[in-house]
């Protein structure tokens, strides 16, 4: 993507516009009912009020913690933390995340099989990729998501499939650009900072990134990380 053309700014411009205008009119008109209605209001209401106002304050919290990680690994600034990491407490980790979009959906299958019960990495660099390619393959998928995690003495190894609405194949250079969108899911919600936050987790992983997909029948991301001493 050109960033200088004055078409993409425009569009990028847009975008963030989109991402927060929306979270901050739900926290906006929930405040002002818990103002206005605090004491006329029953349990559930202002229960769900306050909800609607947590889940506001992730969604522009999310999001500017992914363009602030983006723009430290472009200037080579994101610190890896190796420590050893429980294969079960791992997973658990990914699908308890109550910030993803997938949480407590039925639709992410986990295929974990390994020789090792634990490997070394920076836990918090691969949750975040992983949890990134698992959001995205979940929202452009209506069916089941196939989250398979097998670790050996060189690599943890991590495939992510999907049958949802697939890449056009000469989009797929094009899709760990922030802020890119491929015309085909432009009615989806979605602002383009997914892929390429978990591309950037993955590079100070040293670890490699594939994708293949097909328009209406799907996409499959494998990463492989190196296993650190």
């Amino acid at each position: 993507m050109d960033y200088s053309s004055p078409q993409n700014i425009g569009q990028i411009i847009s975008s963030l516009s989109h991402e927060l205008r929306t979270p901050i009119t739900i926290l906006s008109s929930n405040l002002q009912l818990l103002k206005n209605k605090h004491l006329l209001m029953d349990e559930e209401m202002r229960s769900e009020s306050f909800m609607l106002c947590e889940e506001a304050l992730r969604s522009v919290t999310g999001f500017l913690e992914g363009i602030h990680f983006i723009n430290l690994a472009n200037k080579n600034e994101v610190k890896k933390n190796v420590s050893i990491i429980k294969t079960d407490e791992f997973i658990e980790k990914i699908t308890n995340n109550k910030s993803a979009l997938f949480y407590k959906s039925d639709r992410i299958k986990i295929n974990a099989h390994s020789p090792h019960t634990t490997f070394n990495s920076d836990e918090h660099l691969l949750i975040m990729a992983v949890t990134q390619l698992l959001d995205n393959a979940y929202k452009f998928s209506a069916k089941d998501v196939i989250l398979t995690i097998f670790t050996d003495d060189e690599f943890v190894n991590v495939t992510i499939e999907d049958s949802g609405v697939g890449i056009p194949e000469d989009k797929l250079e094009s899709i760990f650009l922030p802020f890119y969108r491929c015309e085909e899911v432009k009615m989806i919600s979605g602002i383009g900072l997914g892929l390429p936050i978990a591309q950037k987790a993955i590079e100070r992983l040293n670890g490699t990134t594939e994708i293949k997909s097909s328009l209406s029948k799907g996409t499959k991301v494998e990463i492989k990380v190196p296993v650190n001493e």
